[in-house]
């Protein structure tokens, strides 16, 4: 697969600056590049890589990116690079150890090649201009092995697949080591001299690649985001949460400071290989030093895995995105509807039975004497898991919530107490 038509699927997530201290590698990046301040950081989804039914239970690939760390000492000009993987990096089946093939993948005419040989390989390709073409790539050919992990410069007329290497390595990389295992299973690297090979390092696009072609039916790994390692970045975000509420889910996102901060989209996406669309759009707090804290419900979530990101965009249409975060929707049974909070203030989500078909609905608040004290007459689409009531200012006490869907013909209750 050709690095330049990788689809994106992770961009900018976390930026600090401090006092200069560079990474010491010891095998573990994540433990690695923490304990340097000033360091950017992209998480991956997690598990996105194929394995077949014949992989054992819990089987994790080597080939699995779980999150890239990037340094940049700008005294020296080095980059340095850590990349934290699932399991062992080069273990494509994930049986502990990167040089040999386990049954299950020789069976099914799969090897795991040691020392990343024959066509296994790994890629980390910079796009000099913005302009979808990659011109530095760091790394090991498919057709050579760990020996000969380098940078090399490629230029775009060359017809050869970019991740076949064909040209002469042109700069110096250090690789913190060349054998992998559970004491040190991940790949840590620095680029020295970046600056010769990188034509920005204070914006850049980058992709990732780790896999190979002769490992059967196990998948391979992509990540593509942006690279800003010298300023200030726009926004700094310090936490992003989900939680599952009732039949929808609530993110929470804070940020340190924010400097022409114009608005926030949240995207979500139904598995790790589909496209992220918009759910919903938080203005942003403009340029602050104060800490924000920010909160957005998805009142429509697909049951199982829900993957969302934010993506800030600055008053001059710049864009960049957190981290992905995975929450987990389990859905009732269909069979029933739910009020939350319980209790409320009048204001209150309503949770809907399954609505396999767009639907006219009426709903009505009735008390305990049998009145009618609000009601509502709208359209449901189908798929939709909650819609929202406010019924603001009814006397505290017990009321009972009925939905009426004329699809169907059925009608649903919930009591619930007003404060």
């Amino acid at each position: 697969m050709r690095i330049c038509t990788l689809t994106l699927i992770l961009a900018l997530v976390f930026y600090h600056i401090s006092y200069a201290q560079n990474p010491v590698f010891t095998g573990n990046a994540t433990a690695d590049f923490l304990n340097a301040p000033g360091h950017q950081f992209f998480i991956d989804f997690a598990n996105d890589v194929g394995l077949p039914n014949a992989a054992p239970n819990n089987t994790v690939s080597g080939w699995d990116i779980h999150t890239a760390f990037f340094y940049y000492d700008d005294v020296e000009d080095d980059l340095y690079v850590g990349i934290d993987f699932s399991g062992i990096f080069g273990d494509a089946e994930g049986n502990g150890d990167p040089s040999t093939s386990a049954p299950w993948l020789t069976a099914l005419d799969g090897i795991d090649h040691p020392d990343l040989g024959n066509t296994e390989g790994f890629v980390l390709a910079f796009d000099n201009g913005g302009d979808g073409n990659y011109d530095a790539y760091v790394g090991v050919s498919r057709m050579d092995d760990i020996s000969k992990f380098g940078i090399y410069q490629f230029t775009s007329d060359i017809n050869v697949a970019p991740d076949q290497f064909p040209v002469a390595a042109s700069g110096s990389v250090n690789l913190h080591t060349l054998t992998f295992d559970d004491n040190m299973p991940d790949l840590e690297f620095v680029i020295e001299d970046i600056s010769n090979y990188v034509d920005d390092v204070c914006g850049v696009d980058f992709a990732m690649f780790a896999g190979s072609y002769e490992d059967g039916p196990v998948g391979e790994d992509h990540l593509n985001a942006r690279l800003n390692l010298c300023g200030s970045l726009p926004v700094t975000f310090t936490s992003f949460l989900s939680a599952t509420k009732g039949r929808r889910i609530q993110l929470d996102w804070s940020l340190a400071t924010e400097t022409d901060n114009d608005y926030f989209e949240i995207q979500h996406a139904a598995d790790a290989n589909s496209t992220f669309k918009t759910i919903g759009k938080v203005e942003g707090s403009g340029t602050t030093l104060v800490p924000t804290a920010y909160t957005f419900y998805h009142d429509s979530p697909i049951k199982g895995n829900n993957y969302y990101r934010i993506k800030q965009v600055d008053y001059d249409g710049v864009a960049w995105y957190s981290w992905v975060i995975t929450e987990r929707y389990e859905g009732g049974d269909g069979s029933t509807i739910e009020v939350y909070p319980n209790p409320n203030t009048g204001e209150f989500m309503l949770g809907l039975p399954t609505i396999v078909a767009d639907t006219d609905a009426q709903i009505r608040i009735i008390d305990t004497n049998g009145r009618t004290v609000a009601e509502q007459s709208l359209p449901l689409q189908a798929g939709i898991t909650s819609h929202p009531i406010n019924a603001k200012g009814l006397p505290g006490g017990y009321y009972y919530a009925l939905l009426w869907l004329d699809i169907t013909g059925n009608t649903y209750h919930k009591g619930f107490f007003v404060r």
